[in-house]
């Protein structure tokens, strides 16, 4: 993808909400004029201000999940503990599953509903154009998809919106039940996204492209509990024949890091972030770059270098997660040559030559990992995207949405529940292929759908670690209060789940501003 260093920018003004697109991530556009105030009706005249339009969505889509994507998908799992007495409040909310209606970061949903009236209003504009570009329209109704799907997870019912906000009044609306807004506007929007794309659209990084369409489509059926059509989406992504597997530990770090440091050479040092983020496996991901203007608060910066790898932690890799993935892949020669006396690991110390036992991937996600004792079980920082500490105004770390190892293995559960557990089977071992890591028998993968669901899931939680789909993962396979509540009840200030309580609460200052909105059954 082309980035130019785009100076346009467009404020469209309305009675109620300014929608504004900063234009600095778009691919294959040339420098042009500012625009100053212009009324919708008027600024939609050709798709040139379609695609100002459309990009101006994903312009308000990077504050809106810029650290709301982990906090919502990533922390509430059984991947960290509190990692510092000093940490941020909220932030240990989520790992105790003691969220209240008044955690701000986690729960205002303001630059969330920015981002749905700018799909609403390319929505409703769009098809007036003579000749309009069919695929534009396609973004913005799968962006809107997007959207509201997270909102459903995460809320359950919210207020809905789906034609341009003109006055104060429109914001005062109940909440819709979440399979009303699934089946009348996630669905419909998805299917229509997926219609009106063409093929020249199938593969895009940074915007919403056919193959990342699907991955909606397959994310959308397995919340509802619909294996085959959730089987069909993520086929048609894999005969796409447009990704595949990393097949080494650099070329797997390289898809997450942002960090001039050789995490291969423990003598490396760092001065900068760097990043690199690029791989085989990259579907879709939301760019930040340093030459977009930083916005009010970081608007236009990740939060994964504040989130992951703070000076003063709130988050510390769990025992939980650091016992599972050393019993799995024994860290020690012995433990090993006595589970897999047929493989040999792949990493080797530079100085002696000596294999470095375990799974590269713990190794590369886990702090200090040339010297595990320094930092003791449950004491280590989550260092998938850099293993040096930055100022957070740096941060322009792309979040993943989508990439092909959530789908091969997600393609694995569905084959599994839908009773075909040799090709699930199969697809496991191609995986750990990829991966060069032992191959998994019928014995360990287990002889149960249930036994082998749980193998699975342990795949997908080390794999996708810090990529905010462990908390979803428990979700859609209904195991989370099995799984977290045994957990919880050890823990400082841990609250026991109840299915209630699987939703976020609603923030209080949403209900203050409108009284229709009732809050969260069980908080």
């Amino acid at each position: 993808m082309k980035i130019h260093n785009i100076k346009r920018y467009i404020t469209i003004a309305l009675p109620l909400l300014l929608i504004f697109g900063s234009i600095s991530s778009c691919e294959e556009l040339v420098d042009e004029s500012p625009i100053s105030e212009i009324d919708p009706q008027n600024f939609f005249r050709n798709n040139n201000d379609a695609l100002a339009a459309v990009i101006g969505i994903y312009d308000a889509m990077q504050p809106a999940f810029r650290v709301k994507h982990y906090l919502w998908g990533e922390f509430r799992g059984d991947s960290y503990i509190n990692g510092n007495d000093g940490a941020n409040a909220n932030n240990i909310e989520l790992t105790t599953n003691d969220v209240t209606s008044g955690n701000t970061p986690a729960l205002r949903w303001n630059d969330y509903y920015n981002m749905i009236n700018r799909a609403n209003e390319a929505i409703a504009n769009i098809p007036n154009i003579q000749g309009f570009d069919s695929n534009l329209l396609a973004e913005a109704q799968a962006l809107r998809a997007y959207a509201y799907f997270q909102a459903v997870r995460v809320w359950g019912a919210v207020p809905v919106f789906t034609e341009p906000t003109r006055s104060p009044e429109d914001l005062q609306r109940t909440r819709t039940d979440a399979q009303t807004i699934i089946n009348e506007i996630i669905i419909p929007d998805m299917l229509a996204a997926e219609e009106n794309m063409d093929l020249s659209r199938l593969t895009n990084d940074f915007r919403f492209s056919l193959t990342s369409i699907w991955g909606l489509q397959a994310d959308v059926y397995g919340f509802l509990g619909d294996d085959e059509k959730t089987k069909e989406a993520l086929l048609k992504i894999v005969e796409s024949n447009r990704f595949s597997l990393a097949t080494s530990p650099v070329e797997w770090q390289n898809q997450f890091l942002n960090d001039n440091g050789n995490p291969f050479d423990p003598n490396s040092e760092s001065d900068g972030p760097l990043k690199i983020q690029e791989g085989p496996e990259l579907i879709m991901s939301i760019r930040y770059s340093l030459d977009e203007a930083q916005g009010s608060g970081n608007a236009n910066r990740a939060g994964i270098f504040s989130l992951f790898f703070a000076g003063i932690p709130s988050f510390t890799l769990s025992p939980a997660l650091e016992n599972k993935w050393r019993e799995k892949f024994p860290i020690d020669s012995l433990g090993w040559v006595t589970k897999y006396p047929d493989t040999d690991p792949i990493l080797t110390d530079l100085d002696t030559g000596n294999f470095i036992y375990g799974d590269y991937r713990y190794y590369l996600c886990r702090e200090q990992f040339t010297n595990l004792e320094a930092k003791g079980v449950g004491n280590a920082r989550l260092a998938k995207y850099n293993k040096f500490n930055y100022n957070v105004s740096l941060d322009d770390s792309n979040i993943v949405l989508y990439r092909y190892a959530h789908i091969v293995l997600y393609l694995a559960e569905v084959e599994n529940r839908l009773g075909n557990g040799p090709r699930a089977l199969e697809i496991i071992n191609e995986f750990r292929t990829a991966r060069q890591l032992p191959l998994v028998d019928a014995a360990e993968f287990g002889a149960t759908e249930n036994e082998r669901e749980i193998f699975i899931l342990d795949e997908r939680h080390l794999e996708l670690i810090g990529e905010a789909q462990r908390w979803w993962d428990l979700r859609r396979t209904n195991r989370a209060l099995e799984i977290l509540n045994p957990i919880l009840d050890t823990l400082s200030g841990g609250v026991p789940l109840t299915q209630e309580r699987l939703l976020f609460p609603i923030f209080d200052d949403h209900i203050l501003e409108n009284p229709l909105l009732e809050q969260t059954p069980g908080y």
